[in-house]
């Protein structure tokens, strides 16, 4: 009499809200990257080179880290029970 018929279920991620957390910052931190090395290539400033330079390192080195990272966090935080 009680069973609800028909509610949608919540989907279950595999990743622990740390990770997923971690991930969404990277995203944004990325964005912003991307709105700073644009801005960079755009400007005649003398140190636009090197920031320029910076962004486009960071931009391949944070996506690495980020892999990195929740590869590490679901390798060692063991499987959770369902």
């Amino acid at each position: 009499m009680n069973e609800k018929k028909n509610e949608p279920k919540t989907p279950v991620s595999s990743y622990p809200k740390g990770v997923r957390i971690f991930a969404i910052a990277g995203v944004v931190l990325l964005v912003l990257l991307y709105i700073a090395t644009l801005i960079a290539a755009l400007t005649t400033s003398p140190t636009s080179g090197g920031l320029f330079k910076a962004c486009l390192g960071a931009s391949i080195l944070i996506p690495i880290m980020l892999w990195l990272y929740i590869r590490f966090a679901k390798l060692l935080g063991g499987k959770r029970d369902k």
